[in-house]
């Protein structure tokens, strides 16, 4: 089996989550090493220095004195993929906005016009509910799983499309991070929680350059592509050779099969009634509606990312993987990989 289940429990930590107190902190100390790189004019030469610095400088808080060694964010325009100015495309000639200091780099192509309409819906979704997706298996239990997963494959440079809020993205152990999502309400919770180059973008657009990533992940965001061939081609080109790429799905189900899931998850074999009605009152009086795209099956998820180039080195599921704590069968995690 190409994954040991012991493997994740051997390597597990507990989440980083970067709260006001902490955030405040790390800005104290890169003003602290900033001031000192500016004195000492030929850069840290004592151990402890260059120790703190390498500390601060994965989380993009860290400014060198001459401009030009700069940490700059990496992204590049989401359509002709040239560097950015500022927010600027010398190449395309075009001004991106921003939103509350958030890049918005979505593709100009009319054919992804809809995207911004989606993302008002999501903006929506994240200023009445918090936690939205934590009744869709989002539990502490997963999210400590999926970020020992991705831990295994890689503490590298790391991309999250759809973050959400980032309660995932904060428990990421990578040298570099970076998340986009359709919603920058989400992405202004998500940067009081990680530190990361945030961005406002499509999968089907991607503002990063070719072969700059060690592994790319995305969790119940495939059946929200617009175009899902044309994102995973997308996800397919900024990883390196060898990346990887996760993505989990919840593959369709019949009205039976969806009944006796709720029975499981709720009542067999461990009764959890509060939970029941909470997850009753949270489809009743907040109801949440998304813009699904599509659904799959496991041969058709499977299929999508063969054809874009990928090789799919494993699926894990709760029958392949019991200790896994996704909500049930119908939850499927692809593991995928550039050649």
């Amino acid at each position: 089996m190409f994954i040991q289940q012991s493997s994740v429990s051997e390597v597990a930590r507990k989440p980083l989550i970067l709260n006001d107190f902490g955030a405040l902190a790390l800005k104290f100390g890169s003003a602290i090493c900033n001031q000192y790189v500016a004195d000492c004019d030929g850069g840290p030469n004592q151990v402890s220095d260059a120790l703190a610095l390498t500390a601060l400088r994965p989380c993009g808080l860290l400014l060198p004195k001459n401009s030009d060694q700069r940490e700059e964010r990496m992204f590049v325009c989401p359509d002709c993929k040239k560097p950015l100015e500022g927010l600027r495309c010398q190449t395309c000639r075009r001004e991106f906005e921003q939103a509350d200091g958030i890049p918005i780099l979505i593709s100009h192509e009319t054919r992804y016009e809809s995207a911004r309409n989606i993302g008002k819906v999501y903006d929506d979704v994240y200023k009445n509910h918090t936690k939205a997706w934590e009744d869709q298996g989002r539990t502490p239990e997963f999210l400590s799983y999926f970020a020992d997963l991705v831990a295994h494959f890689s503490t590298g440079s790391l991309l999250e499309i759809g973050c959400g809020e980032g309660f995932l993205l904060s428990a990421l152990r990578g040298s570099r991070l970076a998340a986009i999502d359709l919603s920058s309400e989400a992405l202004r919770s998500a940067r009081q929680r990680v530190a990361a180059d945030f961005c406002v973008a499509i999968a089907e657009r991607l503002p990063f350059s070719e072969n700059t990533l060690d592994l790319v992940l995305a969790v119940g965001v495939m059946e929200h592509f617009i175009d899902d061939g044309e994102a995973t081609r997308e996800i397919l080109r900024v990883l390196k050779p060898g990346g990887r790429y996760l993505t989990l799905i919840h593959v369709d189900m019949s009205v039976g099969e969806r009944i006796n899931q709720k029975i499981k998850e709720y009542f067999f074999p461990r009764p959890r009634p509060v939970a029941f009605f909470q997850y009753v009152a949270k489809k009743v009086i907040r109801p949440i509606s998304q813009p699904i795209q599509r659904l799959y099956k496991r041969q058709t998820a499977r299929k999508c990312l063969e054809e874009s180039g990928f090789v799919v080195d494993e699926i894990i599921s709760s029958v392949t993987h019991p200790r896994a704590p996704f909500i049930g069968p119908h939850v499927l995690l692809f593991v995928a990989r550039k050649p």
